[in-house]
């Protein structure tokens, strides 16, 4: 159902566009750069197909993005429009906020496996510098009964690329990382130490020293991690007379 306030206040008109459920984190995962239906999903795992294909169509409706063919005439990507790319600093503002005041009362209904590991996919690709290849895996455990089956998961890191599985990939591990679930999200998301949870027992590391060194420095961060959206100049627009928000 549309979402109208009825009124000519800017903020109201901005809201009904921008506010509804899953609006603003579809805007999000499309400004870290996923174009196919796919990847905008990974990002929001606990949102059905339907629903977000609902909300995609809407969301062309109002003028935020636009939907282009794929090379080859295969499916379509997803792409920002003018009036999308103008909200990246709002979006920016949103995370760097919720970074400050809402992340450290994280709880355990905020632990989905399925989305960090998309997280630590984007943090770790392109920064092999070890070898030429590298697997890792992820074993969680107090995972809860309804992701059990997302316990484990496979990354396959080369060149610029890492790719994700749930299933074995077939490729011998060069580094398996065994982690408590809750205290892993806490410590990518900069609030715990990764120190501390390793002297804990919490998080362990086996197989190859060089890659374990590289993969602690990048999951180590020293302060809640902001996504850093980058601005997009947007053309300007001919003046208007604003109307006080009310």
């Amino acid at each position: 159902m549309e979402l109208r306030y009825g009124l000519f206040c800017p903020v109201a008109k901005a809201a009904e566009v921008i506010m509804g459920r899953w609006t603003p984190l579809i805007l999000c995962e499309m400004m870290m750069g996923s174009e196919r239906f796919g990847d905008i999903q990974s990002g929001v795992p606990l949102m059905s197909r339907s629903l977000l294909s609902r909300r995609l169509k809407e969301m062309e409706l109002s003028g935020l993005i636009q939907r282009v063919p794929q090379p080859g005439g295969r499916g379509y990507l997803y792409r920002l429009t003018e009036s999308g790319n103008a909200l990246r600093p709002l979006i920016d503002q949103l995370a760097a906020w919720g970074s400050t005041w809402r992340l450290p009362g994280l709880d355990e209904q905020d632990n989905n496996v399925a989305y960090m590991m998309w997280i630590l996919r984007r943090r770790f690709a392109g920064r092999l510098s070890s070898a030429s290849r590298a697997v890792l895996h992820f074993d969680f455990r107090n995972v809860s009964p309804r992701e059990h089956k997302l316990r484990s998961w496979w990354m396959l890191l080369r060149d610029d690329a890492a790719e994700l599985c749930n299933t074995d990939m077939g490729f011998e591990a060069d580094l398996t990382v065994r982690a408590d679930l809750a205290v892993f999200t806490r410590v990518i998301c900069g609030i715990d130490s990764l120190r501390q949870a390793r002297l804990a027992g919490d998080i362990g590391f086996a197989g190859n020293a060089a890659l374990q060194a590289e993969v602690i420095d990048w999951l180590e961060v020293s302060e809640p991690p902001q996504l850093r959206i980058p601005v997009v100049p947007v053309a300007p627009k001919p003046a208007r007379t604003m109307i006080p928000a009310a």
